[in-house]
């Protein structure tokens, strides 16, 4: 079988890389958070202590469930789920995820829809938080984001995991600059961010994931990507099911997605956009998925099922990081 694919981002200065290759010890870090695990791969000088290092990225986590988890009941997200009719003041941070996920969904015309909660729920892959009740989707949102504040009209239920991991996963790389890390992998849950090289000048690669199948022959062996200061998200059917049903829905139907696409993974400098846009891209489909994703000038791999193994499909964008 052929080798596999290499994707490397292109433009990258070589002086820019270098500068972040240091001589010390690669250290490596596991936990769990969101439902999920995480991991972290880094090389730091001295001065920078494992302790401090965890407890930025437990302030991260914290964060992003305090405001955005669907799963505790007393995160912003699921107060402003069960509240009356009228607005509701949100974080800053909360409004800032918000925002850009109803952009995806109006790009999308609701292909993405950050506000299925209730249908969610009613597929079976919910917390169990939710009355049972008609959902208005992302056009019953009315944000306010200059104001921090969103509008209950009755029937929304917002739900943010196909964004707010991905945002977590960019506040614990902000959160590693922050601290003078100049070389790391940070995961969390498959979501991905590299910056700098290792201590032998090799990027961090990450193996794409995207079928259940084996490769149709004449593709390669799979898909490797340089994280040099990229991020790297991926979503599919195959990972998550519940009596065969996949807990991924297109917005516009609301039902749960199943077709010849297994897998989609979005490469963009913010693991929030990949996320969002791998989800939004799976909904769209192998064809509508790879037209958005150009019209978008998204990186983005598709794995399409076929009688002989899976298939890859590149963006245009993709393409051009071939190495």
């Amino acid at each position: 079988m052929p080798d596999p694919r290499l994707l490397i981002p292109k433009g990258l200065k070589p002086a820019d890389v270098r500068a972040s290759r240091i001589d010390a010890p690669l250290r490596r870090l596991s936990g769990a958070t969101m439902g999920t695990g995480w991991s972290l791969s880094f090389v730091a000088h001295e001065a920078v202590k494992t302790a401090i290092v965890v407890a930025a990225l437990q302030d991260a986590f914290a964060l992003v469930i305090r405001q955005m988890s669907g799963w505790e009941r007393g995160s912003d997200l699921s107060r402003f789920n069960a509240a009356e009719a009228g607005w509701r003041a949100i974080p800053a941070e909360f409004a800032f995820v918000l925002r850009r996920a109803l952009e995806i969904a109006a790009i999308t015309d609701g292909a993405y829809d950050p506000a299925l909660g209730r249908d969610v729920e009613a597929a079976g892959f919910g917390a169990g938080l939710l009355a049972s009740a008609a959902n208005a989707g992302w056009r019953g949102v009315e944000l306010d984001p200059e104001g921090l504040r969103v509008k209950q009209t009755g029937g929304v239920a917002l739900d943010l995991s196909s964004i707010a991991k991905g945002y977590a996963v960019d506040l614990c790389a902000d959160a590693l600059r922050r601290l003078g890390v100049p070389s790391f992998l940070m995961e969390i849950g498959g979501e991905f961010v590299g910056q700098g090289v290792k201590p032998d000048a090799q990027p961090w690669w990450v193996q794409l994931e995207l079928s259940d199948l084996a490769f149709a022959d004449g593709e390669p062996n799979g898909t490797d990507v340089a994280l040099v200061n990229l991020a790297v998200a991926t979503s599919g059917d195959f990972v998550r099911r519940r009596e065969g049903v996949s807990h991924l829905l297109d917005g516009r139907t609301r039902q749960s997605l199943t077709g010849e696409l297994s897998g989609v993974a979005v490469l963009n400098v913010s693991a929030m956009e990949a996320d969002a846009w791998a989800t939004a891209l799976f909904a769209m489909g192998a064809d509508g998925g790879l037209a958005m994703a150009d019209a978008q000038a998204l990186a983005a791999v598709f794995a399409v099922r076929s009688e002989g193994g899976a298939r890859t499909r590149l963006s245009s964008a993709a393409a051009k990081m071939l190495g």
